[in-house]
């Protein structure tokens, strides 16, 4: 099985944030395999059966050809060290076209950018394919620091080929608190049938005087 490493170990120091890279067998076999697909994409299992499907940006030129190199996001999101060995599995079968996806921000500072919408957009044309579960990505270039979404309600599937055509429903960020529902203001409440008004002070004077109140007629009206 392959061994897996982040891209501080190969010899640029650093390599695409969306994708990874194996070894030139593998590439060219995948690519041979590939029946009209564009893009290359496989699916990196660990020891606990959790997979994550990426793309693949080429081969590498390290060496030893049983490594893959990956951005560290990767391990995290597989709970992987470097140098674990996982399966990886090339992507044959065409994958379904996203058509709606809900989208949780983990900070709110991470929508705070004036580009973000268009930001997150071509982080997504980048990496080609999305899963429900924890995402990473790049949102702004200008600023490379990886921001975290949760990935939910993924339609068609759980896995999908996400372009320009995916419905992206943008949530409130999980580190800021829901809007208080405010409260409903209380009327005041009357057992009788009608409202009682108080009648106006009557002040009496020599002579007659009329009642000041108001009053109801008895048959209610």
């Amino acid at each position: 099985m392959p061994n897996l490493y982040s891209y501080v170990y190969t010899s640029e120091g650093q390599g695409p944030w969306w994708g990874i890279r194996c070894s030139k067998s593998f590439y060219q076999d995948t690519i041979r395999q590939m029946d009209g697909v564009q893009r290359c994409f496989v699916y990196i299992t660990n020891s606990l059966g959790e997979t994550l499907a990426i793309a693949v940006e080429g081969p590498h030129s390290e060496g030893d050809e049983n490594n893959i190199f990956v951005p560290e996001w990767v391990l995290t999101r597989l709970g992987l060290y470097d140098g674990e060995e996982v399966v990886m599995d090339a992507i044959l079968e065409p994958l379904p076209k996203g058509t709606s996806v809900r989208i949780k921000p983990l900070t709110g500072s991470t929508v705070e950018g004036p580009m973000f919408v268009e930001g997150l957009t071509e982080a997504l044309n980048q990496l080609g394919v999305v899963q429900e579960g924890l995402l990473s990505a790049i949102v702004d270039p200008s600023v490379p620091e990886l921001h975290g979404f949760m990935v939910e309600g993924l339609e068609p599937a759980r896995v999908c080929l996400a372009d320009g055509e995916l419905s992206v429903d943008l949530e409130r960020a999980m580190d800021r608190p829901p809007t208080p529902t405010p409260e409903p203001i209380a009327e005041p409440q009357c057992e009788c049938e009608h409202p009682i008004f108080a009648p106006e002070p009557v002040i009496h004077k020599k002579g007659y005087v009329a009642f000041g109140g108001t009053g109801y007629r008895l048959d209610g009206k």
